[in-house]
Formats: C-alpha cells, structure tokens, sequence
C-alpha cells in the first residue's frame, strides 16, 4: 500500500488577462546615490560554519596574485580583448586599487588624475544593493527571499523562481487555507497601490490562487521598481507554497508572463540601475547537515546586477539563450552516469530552474540514466516516474552545458529513503514527459543548481556557470552526511495536470495610469534605487481593491482550456509518508 508522496508544481494555469497591450519600456525615475538593503541577515549556525570554513580556507591556501581574467563573450577581437578584475584571494574588492589610487592623487596631483570620481562610482554600482539572502526551506525543497511591497513597505517572503514570469502575493482578504500561515499584502495601508480591475486566477490539481492584478512599488535587495504589475490573491490552497511563503517572483523571460507584465527583474536590467544587467544564485545545501531544520535562514545567497567573487572561482562559462526564449533554456553537451555516456539525441533543451527542486527528462532518457546504476528499480503506481537504487551506490552524475561541467554526487541526487526495504533510496532525476510542442526537454533543478554558481544574464542573453569558491565548498564538504528519511521533510504539496484558461477579464478605466505612480520605498533608512515600469494599463487608484476570485472561476472554467504538460514554476519535493509496498 502507498501512503502520499507528494510533489508541488506552481504553475500558473489560469491567468485572466487585460484587454490592453503594456509596453514593456521602464523609464529612470529616480537616481539617488543613497541605495538601502531590504534583505534581512542572518547569523545562525549556518553562517558561523561556512565562516569557519572560509577562515581554514584562507590558512590553507597560500595568498596569490590578484587574478586576471580575460572575458569569454567580449565583442572586442581577441588581440583587444577586455581584461575583467575580480576580487584578490584575500577578499578585498577591486575598488580599493581605485581607493589607492586616489589617496595618492589627491596627495599629489590635486585630484586630476581622476581617481577620486573613479572610485566614487565604483562604490556607488558595487555590491551594496542587489544582495539578498535565502531562505532554505524542507533541507533544499525550496528558497525563498524577503519582498519588500507598497509605501510604506510590507516584508513578504517569496519563492525567486527563475521558470515563471509572473509575480503574485497572497492579499490581506485572503482569510483561510494557506492564507492562515502566511504573512499577506495589505492594499489598503499602501499609499502607491493602483488597483488594475482585473481579475487574476491560477488554478492547480491540489487547489487554486485567485485575485486581482494591482500594481505598487516593489523592492528586492536594494532595488525597486514602482508600479509593478502582480497579484494580490484572496484565495490561496493550502499545499501551493511552503509554510510561511506568501507568493512566488517570476524570473524569467516576458514571453512567460501571463499577465503580460514586464518582469521586476527585466525593468531593472535594461535601465542603467545595475553594473550589470544579470543576476545570479548559489543555492546552500542543507540535505547532508545533520540535525538541519525545516527551515534554515541562511539558505543561500542571490544578487541582481552583479557578481559575487567571494562565492566562485575560475571563470564563468556561458551558453546563449535564444532571442526568443520563454524559458531560461539552454542546450545539454553531453551527460554521464557512473562514467558512462548517456546519449541524448536531440532531446537535449533544458530550463534552468531555481523555482524547481529536481531533474526532469524524457523517458527514454531517464530510463538510461538509471540502467547505469546496478540494482536500479522503477517506482510504481503513482510514482512510477521514479527510479529507486541500492543507498549503498555512490553516485557520480554529470551533465555538461557548452564546456562546463555539474558534478551531481549523492549529496542532492540521493533523496532518501521512501520505500519499505530501507536499503533502497530514490534518485532525484524523474520521468517529465512533456509536450512535443514545448521549448525544452528538461527541467534542471536545485539539485544540479546547488553545485555551481548560475548566473542569468539579460543581454546577451545567456545562462552562465562556475565552480563554486573553495570557502563555500570546503564548508559545505565538512557538515556531515546523512541520508533523510521521510520523516526528516515537513513540506505538504501536491501535484496534478495544469489548465490555463483562454478567458480574459473586462478591464475598468480610471483617471490613474500606472506609469503616473511614484513614491519612494521606506524598506530601509535609506532610499532605494527606483525606477518605474511602463506598463500602461488603464487602472484607479483605491485603498479598497476588491476580490475578484468569482470572476476569475468563470475565467478558470472556460472551455476553450489549453492542457500545460509543463511544470515550469516549482517541483517542490514534500514527503508526508514513507511508502509502504516497493516492487
């Protein structure tokens, strides 16, 4: 007999959609040196064991040269190719040649030499905005990070998924089901809310989230963007997010977006508020750290518009995104298991995705990838997509993209024990058969994301990869390894077919247009950068935005559904049960 396995996906299924077309542009608002920090640190046991395993890093490695590094996608011919500066390995940041530079130009040149100014804009564009700390939640299940939402400011936690487009939030009318484990957007205390009078519906096999489109000032790791398009729902199942998690950012590209919204993250990268127009993840592990809670503060790092030195090494090495790519997808080398190839064929297109807990591949494909494995078993009834294997294996899976490779070892592949004979233990690489229509063929989770440090850069578009420092490595390497049972991981979730409705709601004029909303985040003591998206849809500012679930039912019910074989948001993996019967 089986007792539930249960798996999320977050896809929204049913989006009611306004009748006006939004033009993607942002225009610069604001541009106020004075930036401000809206990510909360944390200085739990995580923090102080990856600090001590930095510090014996440091002893154990001699210091070097500061590092030189030629980029690999400059325009320029390899003869005047640019030179990028990275941190020294002592971790003091470029700009202090720049500081350097100037305390002696100052001394003696009276500042002509322009060291001064040069420095100044080096510490304005480095890294103390876009830094925002995650949220472990379920030892690797998912990550979360800290929103910052209206004026004045609501903190709300929220999934960064980098396979959807959209944001949404759950409302303050949302008064049950998950709502009552959740903080919640209250539209009525901010002074910038713009109520858009159209419905929004998202509907799943383990329930729905349904609400309104608004727009307000949102603000992520220093950075914001006013009157950005998402969802306030007043309806939100339980079992569609993690405990606590009010709502999901999509990352990825606008072609997702079914809202039609420019993406928070789009609007920033194509103004000039970052030094760069990318953003990157290194996702913690805490699978192998004995003793890990269900929820862990310091889960991990992401920063928008530049990269962190401190958390890789080497050189980055990325792969070109299409021009018109819905998802971050990008095409697999080549993959082995236990040292053997496993050949792909043309099925090779992967989604990179941060909003995704394991890996998904054709079946064909899956099927090769265990027969590597003696003693590999298919997992029946409702989990026949899963493949179970002696524990005792250790476990080298590799999956290359252009000239890198992920080294997936048993840390994230081995899920752990769900079956009655206790020495088999389930593979996070699964069967997801989808459409012959879709862009990809793959889904590549956390678990093959936590092993490098991913980068997703706007333009040119590319996902990039590098090893991760010999700090972060080394104190990951020394927690001790252990294999979770069930009941080891809390999560409650649920997996079904997905349907998006066709339907669109009926949009209301108002004398507000959302491009006309400005207002300063108070997330911080000081401001942020802002600036603000274009998205022009007719709107009316109100301190009274009503629910429009029922509208968005209707909507969810039209006939002319579309079936999405594609869980592009969130595979959360929550175990519930041990399963009682394995054949």
């Amino acid at each position: 007999m089986l007792i539930s396995l249960l798996l999320l996906s977050t896809l929204p299924l049913s989006l009611a959609q306004p009748n006006v077309a939004l033009p993607a542009e942002p225009t610069a608002l604001v541009s106020n040196p004075k930036r401000g920090i809206t990510a909360t640190l944390s200085h739990g046991a995580g923090t102080a064991r990856r600090a001590k395993g930095y510090a014996k890093a440091k002893r154990d490695v001699p210091p070097q040269r500061l590092r030189h590094r030629r980029k690999r996608h400059s325009s320029s011919s390899p003869t005047s190719a640019n030179l990028e500066v990275r941190a020294d390995d002592e971790g003091l940041p470029p700009s202090w040649l720049l500081w350097a530079g100037a305390r002696v130009d100052s001394k003696y040149n009276n500042g002509a030499g322009g060291f001064s100014a040069a420095f100044a804009k080096a510490i304005e564009r480095r890294a103390d905005n876009g830094e925002v700390t995650l949220t472990n939640h379920n030892l690797d299940t998912s990550y979360s990070a800290t929103l910052n939402v209206g004026t004045p400011s609501q903190s709300l936690d929220i999934v960064l998924d980098t396979g959807s487009s959209d944001l949404w939030v759950a409302g303050d009318s949302c008064t049950t089901g998950a709502c009552t484990s959740m903080d919640t957007y209250d539209h009525t205390t901010s002074k910038s809310n713009v109520n858009l009078s159209s419905s929004f519906s998202i509907e799943y096999g383990s329930g729905t989230a349904a609400g309104s489109l608004v727009q307000d000032l949102v603000t992520l790791g220093g950075y914001s963007v006013a009157s950005q398009t998402f969802a306030s729902c007043d309806e939100v199942s339980s079992g569609l997010l993690s405990s606590g998690v009010s709502g999901i950012m999509g990352l990825s590209w606008p072609a997702l977006a079914y809202s039609k919204a420019t993406p928070w993250w789009v609007t920033l990268a194509k103004s000039s508020s970052w030094s760069d127009p990318l953003f990157a993840f290194h996702l913690a592990r805490y699978r192998n750290v004995a003793g890990a809670s269900s929820v862990e503060a310091d889960g991990g790092v992401a920063t928008f518009g530049f990269l962190d030195s401190s958390l890789y090494s080497g050189d980055v090495t990325y792969v070109s995104v299409s021009g018109n790519a819905q998802y971050w997808q990008i095409p697999m080398a080549s993959m082995t298991m236990q040292g053997k190839t496993v050949s792909l064929g043309s099925s090779n297109m992967a989604a990179i995705d941060t909003g995704t807990t394991l890996i998904g591949g054709p079946e064909s494909i899956i099927q090769a990838i265990y027969a590597n494995i003696p003693g590999s078993q298919r997992m029946t009834g409702s989990y026949a997509p899963y493949f179970a294997y002696p524990c005792s294996t250790n476990v080298n899976f590799e999956i290359t993209f252009g000239g890198f490779t992920i080294k997936i070892t048993d840390q994230d592949f081995n899920l752990g024990r769900y079956t009655s004979d206790q020495t088999m233990c389930t593979g996070a690489a699964y069967v997801q058969s989808l459409s012959s229509s879709s862009p990809v063929q793959w889904i590549v989770g956390d678990a093959a994301i936590k092993n490098t440090y991913t980068v997703f850069r706007y333009e040119p578009a590319a996902v990039g990869f590098a090893n991760l420092a010999g700090a972060v490595t080394s104190s990951e390497a020394a927690a001790s390894t252990t294999i979770p049972d069930a009941s080891a991981i809390a999560a409650t979730s649920a997996v079904a077919s997905t349907t998006r409705s066709s339907s669109s709601a009926s949009t209301t004029s108002g004398s507000a247009s959302a491009s006309q909303t400005q207002a300063s985040a108070s997330a911080s003591a000081e401001s942020p950068h802002v600036v603000t998206a274009s998205d022009d849809i007719s709107a009316t500012p109100t301190s009274d935005t009503s629910s429009s679930a029922s509208a968005a039912s209707s909507g969810s019910a039209s006939s002319d559904a579309t079936i999405l074989a594609l869980p592009s948001i969130t595979l959360l993996l929550g175990i519930v049960g041990i399963i009682t019967s394995f054949l």
